[in-house]
């Protein structure tokens, strides 16, 4: 049997690192294509889109490696099971539970990887990629803006200013127009923020489009934000935003507040690093179920998981954010669970 464990171990690494390219690449290219015009813009360099990718494909790995192990454990006893070498072992006296053991003893391992890429690296490399996209957003504006010219940048804005700098950062006579309002300004100036860039109007008279180009307003000094994302990605840089914080930083922080936020954020790391092993049962499962039906039924299967545990978080989710109720989170881990126990008892009866 030790070398029957060995074989389905090999085949097990193969499968989940050649799932978990191919998942990976295409999660990536799904990103891609939303910032292609900000990555492939003038004055971004090779070096720093390799940056992007990296943290990209670390922060991508939280839903990419539970995704990887499912296939890989469906595919591998799928093949066996269809090729009868599941029921040759089973008529040899050999219990399903002691089949499914290899795959038992890779996804411990899994486990592992998982808990240490969710509790200390996601984060910081999706606040990471947050500062970079927003960094690659201001390098567009400033290199898109050109003298006596209109810029109709993201967001619908629209900016004029009859003299640039040559670090594009100092405008002056300067025309901004967004929604209903018109800025016309003696200068302006950049001020680089995390989250995207904030324009320094001085001299400022502001007028309604509304009515007609009527002056309302008129201002030594006014601010306006160009921000790539919503006004929350103000937040970003905040060491107190449970979105990105490692482990030990929200266990201090929640000792120090006692924030359910905090502590939400903790048990959710913890729910997803638990996921590899009722994913890991029901792909056992599915992979001895739909054998017969062709490789591309228990892909479909365990992809439909993923996405049931998904639906399962959101409630969850949902009904922390309704009534506080911390344990909600682990839904989907507890429904998947006695899921994936009815199907493993009820093929162990087979």
């Amino acid at each position: 049997m030790r070398k029957i464990d060995i074989y389905i171990l090999k085949s097990l690494i193969s499968s989940f690192v050649l799932s978990f390219s191919i998942i990976t690449l295409v999660m990536m290219i799904g990103n891609i294509v939303k910032i292609y015009d900000l990555l492939f813009a003038k004055g971004v360099s090779l070096q720093f889109m390799s940056k992007i990718f990296f943290d990209m494909a670390v922060f991508l790995s939280i839903f990419t490696i539970p995704m990887a192990l499912t296939i890989a454990i469906n595919f591998v006893y799928g093949e066996l099971s269809n090729n009868s070498e599941i029921t040759a072992l089973r008529s040899s006296g050999i219990s399903l539970a002691r089949i499914y053991f290899p795959a038992f003893l890779f996804t411990i391992i899994i486990f592992f990887m998982l808990f240490y890429d969710t509790s200390f690296m996601v984060y910081k490399s999706k606040l990471s990629y947050r500062k970079d996209i927003a960094s690659a957003f201001k390098n567009k504006i400033y290199v898109g803006l050109r003298e006596k010219t209109f810029y109709k940048g993201p967001g619908g804005f629209v900016l004029y200013a009859e003299t640039v700098s040559a670090n594009h950062k100092k405008l002056y006579n300067v025309f901004y127009s967004k929604k209903n309002s018109i800025l016309v300004a003696k200068n302006a100036y950049f001020q680089d923020a995390d989250f995207g860039t904030v324009i320094n109007f001085r001299d400022v008279h502001i007028y309604d489009k509304k009515e007609g180009g009527i002056e309302y307003g008129k201002f030594a000094s006014y601010k306006t934000t160009i921000s790539m994302d919503s006004p929350k990605m103000t937040g970003l840089d905040s060491k107190n935003d449970p979105r990105y914080m490692n482990l030990n930083e929200l266990m201090a922080a929640y000792k120090k507040t006692h924030n359910k936020d905090f502590l939400y954020k903790i048990n959710k790391m913890i729910v997803f690093a638990l996921s590899v092993f009722v994913m890991s049962l029901i792909g056992f499962s599915f992979g001895i179920t739909f054998s017969r039906s062709g490789k591309s039924a228990g892909v479909i299967a365990s992809v439909s998981l993923f996405f049931v545990f998904y639906i399962l978080l959101m409630i969850g989710e949902s009904i922390f954010k309704s009534y506080s109720i911390i344990w909600t989170i682990w839904l989907p881990d507890f429904v998947l669970l006695f899921f994936g126990l009815y199907l493993f008892d009820k093929k162990s009866k087979v």
